[in-house]
């Protein structure tokens, strides 16, 4: 069985066992692998989790370099310069980062939900906070919208509700870069302040309403629940969390998000599955060597591996095959 406890019981970590904080993404993943080591060489401990997110993770895991901080974070996201200087500071001097694959973002409702499809730009006009006036399109008025349909005819009169990810979780930056900005970018109001000023316009885009249409969450499981609990809510939310629950996905700007339009790169709203490891505790924790040996493992990152299972788009084999053998000699990641 795997440990799981709270992110604020960081001095709770066991010395003897590998301690995984990190994004709800991709934490089942190391979870998964746990239980494949565990099953084939029951002397090993699987891992203890820490279930918080990507950015709560680096916090942890850049706290001090002893085994009473985790061994590991996994994130939707690289490491950040910051963070990368936290660590530094706190004697996390070598880092060990490589990649499982990609996960994707999606729009999802439950079933039963009546819409179908979007386009970025009417995502965007339903989350702002200020939207051209539908009357005099060269000012901004707070938004009107109250359903699908104010915004385009042909979507169905349905409240408009939506639920993305906040701004501390991993999921936060593929969500503004690949979902908020593109669909910012096609309205021409906007369009027109990013040519003078890319700064102005992205701080107008991130301006969501506070109407409660718009609402933001920092827990991924708690987030599947809500929108399996209504199904006119959208939400924003990662591929694989979406197919372990059955949950319906939108077309976004007539893309399909299925796995294998992902894999064809005809899915653009990807994001990496990162890993991130203390070097110095690979020779003091008992199995973190075979660990990492089963999660880097073609039974689990390759084109039929578990992870795929789970909706993990693998890297390409050439990358693979450099990743294991970057996990293998240890490489340290190059600040």
């Amino acid at each position: 069985m795997i440990a799981a406890i709270s992110s604020a019981a960081a001095q709770d970590i066991p010395s003897d066992r590998i301690t995984v904080a990190g994004g709800f993404t991709p934490i089942p993943l190391t979870i998964k692998a746990g239980e494949q080591l565990v099953n084939k060489s029951p002397q090993y401990k699987p891992p203890n989790i820490l279930y918080n997110d990507t950015t709560v993770g680096f916090k942890l895991f850049c706290s001090g370099s002893g085994l009473d901080t985790p061994s590991i974070n996994t994130g939707t996201r690289r490491i950040r310069p910051a963070e990368l200087e936290t660590c530094n500071k706190n004697g996390v001097s070598e880092i060990v980062e490589f990649n499982l694959g990609r996960d994707a973002l999606v729009a999802a409702q439950a079933p039963g939900g009546r819409l179908s499809a979007l386009s970025r730009k009417a995502l965007f006009l339903a989350m702002a906070r200020e939207v051209p006036d539908p009357k005099d399109s060269a000012r901004l008025v707070a938004n009107p919208y109250r359903s699908w349909k104010d915004i385009d005819p042909a979507l169905p009169d349905t409240k408009i509700q939506i639920l993305a990810p906040a701004t501390g979780i991993g999921l936060n930056a593929t969500h503004i870069s690949a979902i908020v900005l593109p669909g910012c970018r096609q309205v021409e109001h906007f369009k027109a302040i990013e040519a003078n000023d890319p700064k102005a316009f992205e701080a107008a885009c991130k301006n969501f309403r506070k109407d409660g249409a718009y609402v933001e969450y920092d827990r991924s499981p708690s987030a599947i629940q809500e929108i399996k609990g209504n199904q006119d809510l959208v939400g924003i939310v990662a591929l694989t969390m979406v197919l372990k629950d059955n949950l319906r996905t939108l077309n976004l700007d007539n893309m399909e998000p299925t796995v294998v339009n992902v894999s064809r790169n005809t899915y653009d709203l990807t994001f990496p599955m990162v890993v991130y490891v203390k070097k110095r505790h690979v020779d003091l924790i008992p199995g973190f060597k075979e660990f990492l040996a089963e999660l880097t493992s073609e039974a689990a990152v390759g084109t039929t591996g578990y992870f795929y299972a789970m909706g993990v788009i693998p890297l390409p084999l050439v990358e693979r095959k450099q990743m294991r053998a970057d996990v293998e000699t240890l490489k340290v990641l190059v600040k």
